[in-house]
């Protein structure tokens, strides 16, 4: 627990920052279930669909890492506050879109409020609990599962271009209660005037750490796996497994709830108990996790329907989100205090251009040149190669976490002034 603040407001900073995501994925997600509104009123096609997708990550990815550098540098809460606001601003707008470059302009505002909150949300989450940092960035992102149920539920329900107004709302309120938050404007004080010259320089120095080496192409193998799912299922259940749109979005609302929801929480509940006995028992937790999921990524493309192809979907949901809690909490195992921001956002900015919004795009171009059932063995082969990924990375964990140590002790860094 951090000493400036009691293990009480702890917690209330946990809950508002998962409420804060929930809304976040709520903001997101909404469309995924409009695009049979969209396709009519915009005449978009499948590609078109997959580009609002990458776009939104685009922005996201680029904006994330100078945002995420200027979180270590000044008030952490202004930008975790502002970027909200940002994003619920931008969310609302989506209802008056008129094309699709107003869309895609829109979606990618949204990005750029999102980048904000993000990496200086799960670096200030490891700095509360840092005893149970999986745990706590895993229950964060269970708000992830939350918010898009609810986002996909209300894309089907309420539609373009209300759907957009609704979800567009709590987002101002959260965004002025993270404003106001009573921690420390940052974990160290810089010592100089940011250089924003110095972003990439330092992001680079950051993923030469060997053990983000290694877990590095694994995110962006498991964020497309994770982008591609998100994007597609519900038009792969409509148009492969015989379903009708109202009947799969309950269903899938049930899976993404409980499968994914739960998946996150034990994940960072078995990464913190596993981490007690070897060092690189986080990055050993995700490997497993995404091993695991392998035979159920394929399983959901064989088979055709019925109860045991979601039963599969379930397991796949399970298995998927290991990294979440682990990925967050190892980053900040084996960087320093300074960079614990920069590390955050240079990792989502990779994990986004590459992945997350690649995964989208990707699936939707050969949906177009071939069927989305071929498209769907992009995602198992990925989770393969990020299994092996998170293995060699366990390989570095102990040396780098003992390196961030020995550069602590030698070059302690001046504590972060108290929060007024």
């Amino acid at each position: 627990m951090s000493r400036s603040i009691t293990r009480r407001y702890g917690w209330y900073v946990v809950g508002l920052l998962t409420a804060i995501n929930f809304f976040n994925y709520v903001d997101r997600l909404v469309i995924v279930t409009m695009y049979d509104d969209l396709r009519p009123i915009f005449h978009f096609g499948d590609a078109q669909i997959g580009a609002l997708w990458w776009a939104f990550f685009i922005v996201h990815g680029v904006t994330t890492l100078p945002l995420g550098w200027l979180s270590d540098r000044v008030d952490r809460r202004k930008i975790m506050g502002l970027g909200v606001i940002v994003w619920s601003l931008a969310t609302f707008g989506s209802a008056y879109a008129v094309g699709f470059l107003s869309m895609l302009v829109l979606r990618g505002a949204i990005g750029i409020g999102e980048a904000a909150y993000g990496p200086p949300a799960n670096a200030l989450l490891c700095e509360v609990f840092p005893e149970k940092k999986s745990l706590v960035v895993g229950l964060f992102n269970g708000g992830m599962f939350a918010g898009a149920c609810v986002g996909m539920a209300i894309g089907v329900q309420v539609g373009f271009p209300h759907g957009f107004q609704i979800v567009a709302v709590p987002g101002l309120v959260l965004g002025f209660a993270a404003l106001s938050l009573r921690v420390s404007p940052g974990r160290t004080m810089p010592t100089a005037s940011p250089r924003f010259s110095k972003i990439l320089k330092d992001a680079v120095r950051v993923l030469h750490v060997p053990t983000l080496r290694w877990m590095l192409p694994g995110a962006i193998l498991i964020s497309f796996a994770a982008g591609g799912y998100t994007s597609w299922i519900v038009d792969f259940t409509v148009h492969f497994k015989g379903m009708t749109k109202e009947q799969a979005v309950p269903i899938y609302f049930f899976i993404t709830l409980t499968g994914g929801g739960l998946g996150v929480v034990v994940a960072g509940w078995v990464a913190d108990r596993f981490v007690r006995w070897r060092a690189e028992g986080r990055a050993l937790t995700m490997a497993v996790g995404f091993s695991a999921a392998v035979p159920f990524a394929i399983l959901v493309v064989v088979i055709d329907h019925g109860v045991p192809y979601f039963i599969c979907g379930w397991f796949l949901l399970f298995f998927l989100p290991w990294y979440n809690g682990p990925m967050a909490a190892i980053i900040d195992d084996v960087v320093d205090d300074a960079d614990a921001g920069t590390a955050q956002a240079a990792f989502v900015f990779c994990i986004h251009t590459m992945g997350t919004g690649l995964g989208g795009f990707a699936l939707g171009l050969i949906s177009r040149l071939y069927t989305l059932r071929h498209a769907f063995i992009l995602p198992a082969i990925a989770l393969a190669i990020a299994a092996f990924c998170s293995f060699m990375a366990a390989r570095h964990v102990r040396a780098d976490m003992a390196a961030r140590t020995a550069r602590a002790v030698r070059e302690p860094e001046p504590v972060a002034a108290a929060a007024s």
